[in-house]
């Protein structure tokens, strides 16, 4: 039996475990965390920090196949690693999605459609670019971005440099990243690409995403953006894989306007502009919809190429509208179950018979903006399918309970 080693033991690993384990496989983890998600479902797991070579060799030896389920991996650990054991996607894809500057050059150089953007290395390199840039702008930082964090937006000229005298922003002293145009969006969506050792990659359904403070709130399947826009979206995605040399999984994130940008390289599409935004070469938090919505999920597809299964193609499964939403820490919160350990009282669930799948992860502590779980709906149409999920949310908000 084929064990598959998981580096990190979050949700989006757990729920590819499910799959693993499904389709006769096994799992292990590797995280620093003893008390992630994942740790606590399987029989096998090592905890010790990501740059520890040894504990990371250990682990490699017990497992046939490695993958990762978030890019806070450090790829310099497993450079020297890769001849182990194979580890999918590589260590060179891990090392380009992980770092905005290098993924912009890869965009740039590779001809895929991106915002326009400039690189800076210090403090001093932001102020200097302040006369070049177009704005609005958005000052990212290389590493470590995620749900809006490590991301600064400016208006103007003016804006961008009180941006930089800012006491607040202290960790711009240290700054290596880029400085973006800002695009008016019209739409976010993204597509994942499954491209298997051998044979075809396959391109999931477009998933529109809509966030609220730079958080994925919900995504619906399918999408409502024009079908040829979405055509040419899953193109593109399949050709950023193969120009990455992505073998696992590939989620490209998109920013779609209407509004053509002079300075930025974007592909029109029936009065659409298409841009990529950044790639996640691992299981999306837009993609827990595939679970209820598609005829092989984003678990299963990574799952078949990690165990050698073939892929068929992700169909949806019915017509309609899926919609999945995000449960944040705050729902807790709402109920009073702000302790560790505290339980959600989901008592409210058989009243809405629209939800699909509920999917709580176990994280320890309930908070703020924090992914603590999702659940899928269903309806005929988009406006159902969302109305549906605001209804069950905001019914567990509503639910005040004793933490237990």
């Amino acid at each position: 039996m084929k064990q598959v080693g998981i580096l990190g033991g979050g949700q989006l690993g757990m729920l590819l475990a499910n799959s693993i384990f499904t389709l006769g496989g096994r799992a292990a983890v590797y995280d620093p965390d003893s008390q992630s998600p994942l740790c606590h479902h399987v029989k096998t797991s090592i905890n010790g920090p990501w740059l520890n070579f040894e504990s990371l060799n250990q682990f490699f030896e017990m497992c046939d196949v490695i993958t990762y389920e978030f890019e806070n991996v450090e790829s310099a650990a497993l450079v020297s690693l890769e001849h182990v054991k194979p580890i999918y996607p590589s260590v060179k894809v891990l090392r380009t999605t992980q770092d905005r500057v290098l993924e912009k050059k890869f965009l740039l150089a590779s001809g895929l459609p991106h915002t326009n953007f400039a690189v800076a290395d210090s403090v001093a390199a932001l102020r200097r670019q302040a006369d070049l840039n177009n704005y609005p702008c958005i000052i990212k930082t290389a590493r470590g971005g995620y749900d809006g964090k490590g991301q600064l937006f400016a208006r103007n000229r003016e804006d961008f440099l009180s941006v930089l005298d800012n006491p607040d922003n202290y960790w711009l002293d240290t700054f290596y990243g880029v400085i973006e145009d800002f695009v008016r969006l019209e739409a976010e969506v993204s597509c994942i690409v499954a491209r298997p050792l051998r044979g075809p990659a396959v391109a999931f359904p477009v998933l529109e995403n809509v966030h609220v403070d730079h958080i994925l709130d919900y995504t619906l399947l399918p999408s409502r953006i024009p079908p040829s826009v979405q055509k040419r979206i899953k193109e593109i995605a399949i050709e950023a894989t193969e120009k990455l040399d992505v073998y696992g999984l590939l989620t490209t994130e998109f920013f779609l306007t209407k509004t053509k940008s002079l300075s930025s390289l974007g592909i029109e599409c029936d009065g659409w502009y298409i841009y990529i935004n950044e790639f996640a070469p691992r299981p999306h938090n837009s993609g827990h919809v595939t679970r209820s919505a598609c005829c092989m999920s984003q678990y299963d597809a990574l799952a078949r190429i990690l165990l050698n299964i073939p892929l068929q193609e992700p169909m949806i499964v019915s017509a309609g509208t899926f919609c999945m939403m995000n449960l944040l820490g705050d729902v807790w919160i709402a109920q009073g179950a702000s302790r560790p350990d505290a339980e959600l009282d989901l008592s409210t669930l058989k009243d809405h018979a629209q939800v699909l799948d509920v999917v709580i992860y176990g994280k320890r502590e309930p908070r703020a903006k924090r992914k603590m779980g999702h659940f899928v709906t269903y309806g005929k149409t988009p406006e159902g399918a969302l109305s549906a999920a605001h209804a069950f949310r905001d019914s567990l908000k509503a639910r005040k309970s004793i933490a237990r």
